[in-house]
């Protein structure tokens, strides 16, 4: 029988540029599975397409090269080369020497990836929210397609449920990991609240994204971007700033440098033509309002804002104490200025001001140490949600097989015929009662025999999906799950 499989790659086994050739936008993963779906290979399919990460979950009819087959309909959908798994064929160029970079895995182990993947303990960042959100979008889209059938509808929505328990029982997705999340929950912090500041973001390049995004679900009220490009603040402005935000932020910067490469910004599915789906919760987010100017307008914009987050990528100082300090000082409002660029943005004399409050990277790194390493203590009680939802899917998976269900089901007649001769067998003694008790049996046998039959049937062919299906129907007809929890009767 057909057997459920995860096929992919990830970050941790193939280099972005890799990832970038197999990544497919929302539109091409429908197109995907409509496809499969026409085709007699695949009983199931999902795909999983993020930034760090293309998974394929298919319970397939037939076998034989499944990755050959995904990524030459993948390759041919992007009207791009096909590509394959460097150990499947000469001539075949090998990016990772020795190994292979995609992984499968079968079965229970397939299980416990999806659920590793959707508590986020299979993410760069450990702990972020982004992934849930991406693992209900390409279930939906599976669904759409038709080819998430019973299987991988019970077995997305334990995920699903996995990912929820997991960032609500443990700690594990508390407090911002990246540099640019944690200036904005530092600035949460210091004004208790967000909603409705103005903010004055210098810079535009992958940080002040992932700051936008932040200020964005903190509820920022107006923001400005100042960028030494117009051009590129406007575009920001506008694409960023006047819709809810697309890129994953939680992946930090420049201080992630060493363990974490620049699919953090998203490159896979943005050179694909698509970006990732938003964290869960994004929905209800609205846009501030926004405006773009350069770095010539920032004397002028600083005076209306209460927060500054810096960002550039320039050699030297942009927000000089010459042309600020007056300006400054003659302001009633205090304001909170978080510098995240190295080289720093900020002439640091400017926090000598008494109304000016000045933080740079090593303050914002310090908070994200601690909530890395708070990340980290909870990855065991995270660990152990996971393993207690594998063992109950697989409870529930091997609960749906025909030789127990036809065992659940022999002694829930048995049992009605229990209860009858109980009931009735009162009125009758001697050989009576000796003749009701093997009508029952003989009417019990009867009755089962059909139905046993079928069922033993489905363990030597069917569609894993259909067979699945219908064991389930009978474990619910005939209450089969309140029997599971009872021991078998004495011999």
């Amino acid at each position: 029988m057909s057997e459920l499989s995860v096929i992919g790659l990830n970050h941790r086994t193939a280099p972005v540029a890799l990832r970038e050739r197999v990544a497919l936008p929302a539109d091409l993963v429908l197109h995907l599975l409509r496809r499969v779906h026409a085709e007699p290979v695949l009983e199931e399919a999902l795909v999983l397409s993020t930034c760090n990460r293309t998974e394929f979950y298919v319970v397939a009819r037939r076998a034989k090269d499944l990755l050959g087959y995904l990524l030459g309909h993948a390759a041919a959908l992007r009207g791009a080369a096909p590509v394959a798994d460097p150990k499947s064929g000469p001539g075949l160029p090998v990016w990772v020497p020795g190994r292979s970079v995609f992984y499968r895995h079968e079965g229970s182990d397939a299980v416990r990836h999806l659920f590793r993947v959707a508590a986020s303990l299979d993410s760069q960042i450990v702990g972020e929210h982004q992934i849930l959100g991406q693992v209900k979008e390409a279930y939906r889209l599976a669904v759409e397609a038709r080819t998430a059938r019973f299987l991988l509808n019970k077995l997305l929505h334990a995920a699903l449920r996995v990912g929820k328990r997991v960032l609500t029982e443990t700690e594990i997705g508390r407090g911002s990991a990246g540099i640019a999340q944690a200036a904005v929950e530092l600035a949460g912090h210091l004004f208790s609240s967000l909603r409705g500041k103005a903010v004055l973001l210098v810079g535009a390049g992958a940080n002040a994204e992932c700051a936008a995004r932040a200020l964005l679900r903190a509820g920022a009220g107006r923001l400005v971007v100042a960028n030494r490009t117009l051009a590129r603040a406007q575009e920001l402005a506008r694409d960023i700033l006047t819709r809810p935000p697309e890129k994953p932020c939680d992946a930090g910067g420049p201080e992630a440098a060493g363990d974490l490469d620049d699919a953090a910004t998203c490159p896979a599915l943005a050179r694909a033509g698509a970006a990732c789906a938003p964290p869960a919760g994004d929905e209800s987010a609205t846009a501030p309002a926004s405006e773009a100017i350069d770095l010539d307008g920032i004397p002028a914009a600083i005076a209306g804002v209460d927060l500054v987050i810096t960002s550039t990528g320039a050699p030297g100082v942009v927000l000089t104490y010459d042309a600020l300090a007056e300006r400054l000082r003659r302001q009633d409002r205090p304001l909170l200025v978080i510098d995240i660029a190295v080289p720093r943005d900020v002439d640091e004399r400017l926090g000598t001001l008494p109304n000016v409050f000045l933080y740079n990277i090593d303050d914002l790194d310090r908070l994200v140490a601690r909530n890395r390493e708070r990340r980290r203590e909870e990855i065991p009680r995270a660990e152990a949600i996971v393993d207690a939802e594998v063992e109950a899917f697989n409870r529930w998976l091997a609960s749906r097989q025909a030789a127990p269900t036809i065992r659940l089901l022999r002694r829930r007649i048995e049992a009605i015929q229990d209860a009858h001769v109980r009931r009735y067998g009162r009125q009758f003694s001697g050989a009576d009662r000796e003749q009701l008790e093997t009508f029952t049996r003989s009417l019990g046998q009867k009755i089962l025999h059909d139905p046993t039959a079928y069922l033993s049937g489905l363990a030597r062919d069917g569609a894993l999906s259909d067979n699945l299906e219908v064991l389930d129907i009978v474990h619910r007809l005939f209450d089969l799950g309140a029997l599971e929890e009872q021991p078998p009767p004495e011999p």
